[in-house]
């Protein structure tokens, strides 16, 4: 029987989330830009709306 991953992580475990205004300095720095209509929204709505 083989183990997963998913057993041996904890049910608590943090997941990293980046501010916002660090995610957007940092897409500047490669060379992108935020949409205006984009510009209030958090990256967990973001990741929604563009999901594939």
């Amino acid at each position: 029987m083989a183990n997963s991953t998913k057993d041996k992580t904890p049910n608590n475990a943090r997941v990293f989330t980046p501010k916002m205004s660090n995610f957007e300095m940092s897409s500047r720095y490669e060379g992108l830009s935020m949409k205006k209509e984009n510009a209030g929204k958090s990256i967990d709505d973001l990741k929604l709306k563009y999901a594939r």
